[in-house]
């Protein structure tokens, strides 16, 4: 069977995938640079050469594919060697003009069985059609479940209107008894006592802890602080796979599988400089969840913007360290020690007693005598 070269825009990749299979299902050699291109070849050559060897070109006419120097190169080249071209529309554009006189195939409409059966007509195919899927657009999807998803929304405006218009319960009061103020009772003790107060001693005890050497790690820089999520496509001619890496620059490990040429991705920072660009956690297929965290040096993402992304800066992040240090802990020892300050507890104790008065004695008063005279 004869060879079919595909030209196309990168953007369009998802499509050209799926008519590149169905083609080779009705035993066409399809050629088209995400699968014959390899690592180090010389595109510019390779591309020429491998137009020439095709019998036939079909162009993917887009929005995308006309602003496209290499799609024109591709056709032009093609139209010299006086090749078959058969353009098919994918999504409703100018043609170009110098293929303005051939008819395309018409794939904008839901049918894509017919249209991929039309453009075998084009090719000269004679054999039973293969057996496709066809693709499943966000219209025909709509029109098949219009129903369950109007109903779906009606009973969910209910129970939000329902909520949205409940009164608030009405707010009770609790009463809390009001606690009187109680005065405590001292006593007092004699002046002379003097009690003993507790005083603390340190005692020091070395304890090993480990210590941490700083890392790098990414911190967001406090100048912006919400940013949007954005979306670009990695465009590279001269591969069809990059690597990411794991930080911002080529000394970092890569992350993840190669990255294929024309993937979209969302991003959701950037260094500092803007010359790499951090791949977010919100990706639009489960495939590319392995590159999330992950860097890519923008040249490769074609000529954007990404000043709204949020910028990151490298500081230092703690790892374990071998090296024990001591840390002094502080351990308090009660002691006794006496108080210069003496506790006065004074007493008052009344107790009436009778005090005994002695009576009134009379005193005697000495009684004269007479002496005897000696004759």
């Amino acid at each position: 069977m004869s060879q079919i070269f595909i030209s196309y825009s990168r953007k369009d990749i998802g499509f050209v995938r799926k008519l590149a299979g169905d083609l080779e299902k009705a035993g066409y050699d399809v050629w088209w640079d995400l699968t014959d291109l390899r690592g180090g070849d010389d595109w510019p050559r390779v591309i020429p050469a491998a137009i020439a060897a095709s019998q036939a070109m079909i162009i993917v006419l887009s929005p995308n594919s006309a602003v496209s120097d290499w799609v024109e190169k591709e056709y032009t080249q093609a139209l010299s060697l006086r090749k078959k071209i058969i353009p098919i529309m994918l999504k409703r554009s100018s043609v170009p003009f110098a293929l303005n006189t051939i008819n395309y195939v018409d794939f904008t409409s839901d049918d894509y069985v017919g249209s991929f059966n039309h453009l075998l007509t084009a090719l000269g195919y004679t054999g039973d059609p293969p057996v496709v899927v066809p693709t499943a657009t966000l219209a025909m999807l709509l029109r098949k479940y219009a129903v369950p998803i109007a109903i779906g929304i009606l009973i969910l405006l209910a129970v939000l209107a329902r909520f949205a218009f409940t009164p608030p319960p009405p707010a009770t009061t609790t009463s809390t008894p009001a606690v009187l103020p109680t005065t405590p009772f001292v006593t007092f003790t004699d002046p002379a006592t003097v009690s003993p107060t507790i005083s603390s001693t340190v005692t020091l005890t070395p304890t090993l802890t480990e210590t941490s050497t700083p890392g790098p790690t990414f911190t967001s820089s406090p100048t912006r602080e919400t940013f949007p999520t954005l979306r670009f496509c990695v465009n590279s001619p001269y591969a069809h796979s990059i690597n990411v890496r794991s930080g911002p620059g080529t000394i970092y490990a890569p992350l993840g599988e190669p990255l294929l040429v024309d993937e979209c991705l969302n991003f959701s920072a950037r260094n500092e400089e803007g010359t790499w660009l951090q791949i977010a956690s919100n990706q639009p297929r489960p495939a590319l969840e392995q590159y999330v965290g992950g860097w890519i040096f923008r040249e490769l993402l074609g000529p954007i913007d990404p000043t709204d992304l949020r910028a990151v800066t490298l500081t230092p992040t703690p790892t374990p360290s071998d090296t024990p240090t001591i840390t002094p802990t502080f351990t308090r020892t009660a002691t006794p020690v006496p108080s210069d300050t003496p506790t006065i507890t004074p007493t008052f104790t009344h107790t009436p007693t009778d005090t005994p008065v002695p009576p009134d004695t009379e005193t005697p008063t000495p009684t004269p005598t007479e002496t005897p005279t000696p004759p």
